[in-house]
């Protein structure tokens, strides 16, 4: 089961991505814990959403997605400054 984007410009991630993000469709998986429901959006290592309901948390997963591809294409060209090893 997959879910289509948002159509229409990408509020605050440029325009560059506002086409990208239009046509692309992205598998996820709802999650339920500590009483909400989580998206996890499986192409996309890390993007996560929540949401009161699983319908919150789809909406919400479509905000995570255009975030996350902005900050993708933003430090595609991007050299690291510093690299460190952290625990958690």
């Amino acid at each position: 089961m997959g879910i289509s984007v948002a159509k229409g410009p990408a509020r605050g991630y440029g325009l560059a991505m506002a086409h990208a993000s239009t046509t692309a469709r992205y598998r996820i998986a709802i999650h339920r814990a500590s009483g909400c429901y989580f998206a996890r959006v499986i192409d996309l290592p890390g993007c996560f959403s929540r949401g009161a309901t699983e319908v919150e948390a789809v909406e919400n997963a479509r905000s995570a997605i255009r975030a996350y591809l902005w900050v993708a294409h933003a430090l595609s060209d991007a050299t690291a400054t510093v690299q460190l090893e952290i625990s958690a």
